[in-house]
């Protein structure tokens, strides 16, 4: 999509669900996200990246950051801690609007809404860091790659850039990393006992699981991420209370149409109620099966502190799913996420080309098991 309809989408976001948006955990959608947590992570997240800085030698000055795709301002709040001045720049009027509401270092930090398909309103070497986070993957790469020279003329000399961009998508990103492909996370899971079970309060529960790999290639540990069996607690809506408590080791190889069974002890929820207990198998660092459209296993459990009196077990109905998007009210269309990817051979020639250093590049996982993704870290 072109910048004037990803404008739109964004915005819609930030009018809806800013921060599930921009931290998209699925516990956490429907506006469960408390500022408090929300920009904690943000502080955390700038912890880590410039405690990498001086290994890297960057920057040789700490007076002012650009967050691109500031979004809320989850990290350009943290980076205002740290530098003298910060701007946060985003295409959606409704995020920085809402990153204004939030700011806590008065002028030393700003936002500006930015949607041109370039940076031109700042001069050259104008930032001693520059950084974007979960931004550029949402952008068509004719944008993105502008946005990636851009940021080099920004970055003054001796500065510090680092953003991170998908190279690839589908098995192929998978099998580059060792890991389990996306079409291999195929499992039928089989749950002893199969429910409705009764249970107090933060009760402990042993459980066997008997999990077959239903796909036609074996399942192997590779990279250091094993494969577990976990846990998600679901209330009567179908809306996660809790995304795990145990995971436990599922013995690999796994070769096509074999099975194997694991003891899982899980503690029920402090609430009263109904409640949905699902299996599922997770690739660590990679993702759970069911996000490949794999089917988790469901168990319902009535927690109480009294004998149960409510309907029967026959009367206990299946969970909505929590992916679904809520409905658009007056006809209006869902926004959407769209996700693109730049190969790393392209994004590396395109900082050599603008006169950059390439310092480091890593893998990073949070655009899921679709995409291979790597953070580039550069100075000029």
């Amino acid at each position: 999509m072109d910048l004037r309809q990803l404008q739109w989408h964004w915005d819609t976001f930030g009018r809806q669900d800013p921060f599930w948006a921009i931290l998209t955990d699925p516990a956490r959608r429907g506006n469960r996200w408390s500022p408090e947590e929300f920009f904690e992570t943000g502080r955390v997240e700038i912890a880590e990246l410039l405690d990498r800085a001086p290994q890297l030698g960057v920057p040789c000055e700490w007076r002012r950051a650009m967050d691109f795709g500031c979004g809320a301002g989850r990290l350009t709040q943290a980076l205002a801690d740290r530098f003298d001045t910060v701007l946060g720049v985003d295409l959606a009027p409704a995020m920085i609007a809402l990153a204004r509401t939030h700011n806590r270092h008065g002028d030393r930090c700003t936002y500006e809404v930015n949607d041109e398909p370039n940076l031109s309103r700042w001069s050259d070497d104008t930032f001693d860091l520059i950084q974007t986070s979960r931004t550029l993957q949402h952008i068509d790469p004719r944008y993105s790659t502008e946005y990636v020279r851009e940021f080099v003329r920004l970055l003054a000399p001796g500065g510090y850039l680092s953003f991170d961009l998908p190279s690839a998508s589908g098995n192929d990103a998978a099998l580059a990393d060792g890991s389990v492909p996306p079409s291999a996370m195929r499992a039928r899971i089989d749950i002893t006992p199969s429910g409705p079970v009764d249970a107090r309060p933060g009760q402990a529960m042993r459980f066997t699981v008997t999990v077959a790999n239903v796909s036609d290639a074996t399942w192997q540990d590779g990279a250091g991420r094993v494969l577990n069996v976990g846990n998600h607690w679901l209330d009567e809506r179908g809306a996660i209370v809790q995304q795990d408590d145990v995971r436990v080791k599922l013995p690999t190889p796994l070769l096509p149409g074999a099975r194997t069974a694991v003891d899982v002890v899980v503690t029920a929820p402090d609430a009263p109620g109904r409640h949905h207990l699902q299996f599922d198998v997770v690739q660590e660092g990679v993702a759970w099966f069911a996000s490949c459209g794999s089917e988790p296993a469901d168990v319902a459990v009535r927690v109480s502190t009294t004998p149960w009196a409510g309907p029967s077990a026959a009367d206990t109905t299946s969970p909505v799913p929590d992916s679904a998007p809520p409905a658009a009210a007056d006809g209006e269309l869902e926004p959407v996420m769209e996700m693109h990817a730049v190969a790393r051979e392209q994004v590396e020639a395109i900082l050599r080309d603008c006169g950059a250093r390439l310092l480091d590049v890593r893998r990073v996982h949070h655009c899921g098991p679709l995409w291979l993704a790597f953070r580039y870290d550069v100075t000029k």
